[in-house]
């Protein structure tokens, strides 16, 4: 009868921390919260990347194995439009710039373009690709819209890349400033 109890407890216990599991996305998937990135070392080289028509934009570990980390953050925007972030992480090359990886990749989504904290998506080894993709819509619509075109300001360093990404929610493609955001790539 002891036995038949515990065995009981043991596998409401087990079934119980299944369906938490099974809910509660993993921990390492998401982006996480951070203070700041470390410091990037010495300039080497610094470009403008424009992609018209473009709504993400992907970038990756230039083809290296080695280990890296990824942060972002929000730093502005000045849009009549309400903005979405959406962060994908995948263990893949680049897709054509006309694809997203599937949903079940996203990472981390933000509705709005105010000043954010850092987020931290983990240090990797491997190829992998991270997309940013930036949404709007009018104040009121149910449904987002893809951004017009992304500009990009690509800083390679000794230890690593930073991009300043913008996003255009209008088709005139006027000020690029409607939603901002940093990414910086460690390698380590």
């Amino acid at each position: 009868m002891v036995v038949r109890v515990w065995a009981s407890k043991v596998g409401a216990l087990l079934l119980t921390t299944a369906m938490v599991t099974a809910i509660a996305p993993l921990r390492s998937l998401q982006a996480q919260t951070t203070i700041t990135p470390p410091p990037l070392q010495q300039l080497v080289h610094s470009f403008d990347i424009s992609q018209p028509d473009a709504t993400a934009y992907a970038l990756w570990n230039a083809g290296q194995s080695d280990r890296h980390e990824v942060w972002f953050r929000i730093i502005s925007g000045e849009a009549d439009h309400q903005q979405r972030l959406r962060v994908y992480k995948e263990q893949a090359p680049p897709r054509s710039p006309d694809m997203l990886p599937p949903l079940s990749t996203m990472v981390h989504e933000i509705e709005n373009n105010n000043p954010s904290q850092w987020f931290y998506l983990g240090s990797e080894a491997g190829f992998f690709t991270y997309y940013f993709e930036g949404d709007n819509r009018l104040i009121g619509d149910p449904e987002y819209d893809d951004a017009y075109a992304v500009r990009v300001q690509k800083s390679i360093y000794n230890n690593g890349d930073r991009y300043q990404i913008s996003f255009e929610d209008i088709s005139e493609l006027d000020d690029y400033d409607d939603l901002e955001i940093e990414v910086v790539l460690i390698r380590r």
